[in-house]
């Protein structure tokens, strides 16, 4: 039963894997998802919570993970944890997603099968996330064992380093010769959500007082209004640039948000499945397409609600499957079913 004090960001959960799913539904690029033109609508709609998605996703972790942090007496059992919550699933549903890309005809971004090895050294699909959020949490457990994070100041100091490194992962001044092993470099660019999140729970009384909301609701609207400039005439935006936008746009929105208290059951219902729908819901945004495509129906919104509710709904299904073995739950859930 989730505690009363936790609703809003239950909620916040609930809309960030919706809109995380709906991404992935149009796709990236032209190339991916639903392949529709860059001057689509669709398109739009993608880049318009690009900056959104997988930053307020990160951010939540970091609030969560602020409320039971590690201490020195049991970091092995936080690993262990991590581990199976996030490696499990890594090598074990990524290797069943890239066995299904590859025999499945119509499916996008095919690997060579002798390739699979790739999928556990190097971030692949929407993996990419699992290893990389690892190494965060390895990383703010060690600052949290040296007591980096216990002060204003030094959680400060952690978030200037963070969002250095972000910048730098972003605009490729770590140079792309430099193979991504483990999803390092998107480990770089997750880090000042996570620790955006740390901050909220630990310093509250300064990091969500009412003048820091209105500076981030006035950031936000900045920060929203830079970003259409930057989408419809980027010939005038010389003194910034999409890689500003994307760590300024996650960091205010997702703050702002987890200050602005929702709450929404249907969310709320939703959020308990968020983690499998994450794991899951490539499998239905392909095969939405694939079925409508075999039917012959190639309008766009019907593909995208279709292939939507798909890959929303079906992984609540394998959830309540999987969940009824301890070795299907550890393996393609990474959780341990209760007793």
């Amino acid at each position: 039963m989730i505690k009363q004090k936790s609703y809003h960001i239950e909620t916040l959960r609930g809309i960030a894997i919706l809109l995380v799913v709906l991404g992935h539904v149009i796709g990236s690029t032209s190339e991916g998802g639903m392949k529709v033109a860059n001057d689509s609508f669709f398109r739009y709609i993608y880049d318009l919570f690009v900056n959104i998605r997988m930053p307020l996703f990160t951010v939540i972790s970091g609030w969560v993970y602020a409320l039971h942090s590690v201490k020195s007496d049991n970091i092995s059992i936080f690993m262990r944890k991590k581990v199976r919550r996030l490696l499990f699933p890594m090598i074990f549903v990524g290797s069943l997603y890239f066995l299904l890309q590859y025999l499945i005809p119509g499916t996008n971004n095919k690997m060579v099968l002798s390739d699979i090895w790739k999928i556990y050294v190097f971030p692949y699909s929407i993996y990419w996330y699992l290893p990389a959020l690892f190494l965060v949490f390895v990383g703010v457990a060690i600052c949290d064992i040296k007591k980096y994070l216990n002060t204003i100041s030094g959680w400060c100091l952690l978030m200037l380093v963070a969002c250095i490194s972000c910048y730098s992962e972003l605009t490729s001044i770590i140079p792309k010769a430099i193979p991504n092993y483990f999803a390092f470099k998107n480990a770089f660019y997750l880090s000042p959500f996570f620790l955006t999140g740390v901050g909220i729970v630990r310093f509250k009384e300064k990091l969500s007082s009412p003048v820091m909301i209105k500076i981030y609701l006035a950031g936000l609207i900045i920060g929203i209004c830079l970003q259409q400039v930057n989408y419809f005439y980027p010939q005038l935006t010389g003194f910034y640039s999409k890689y500003h936008l994307s760590i300024i746009i996650g960091i205010l929105s997702s703050a702002y948000l987890v200050n602005l208290k929702l709450n929404n059951r249907f969310f709320i219902w939703l959020a308990q499945y968020a983690y499998t729908i994450y794991l899951y819901h490539g499998f239905g945004t392909s095969g939405g397409r694939i079925v409508l495509s075999r039917l012959g129906i190639q309008n766009e919104i019907l593909i995208f609600f279709f292939a939507g509710c798909i890959a929303t709904f079906c992984p609540i299904l394998v959830e309540k499957v999987c969940k009824n073995w301890k070795i299907s739950s550890m393996l393609f859930l990474g959780t341990v079913p209760r007793k």
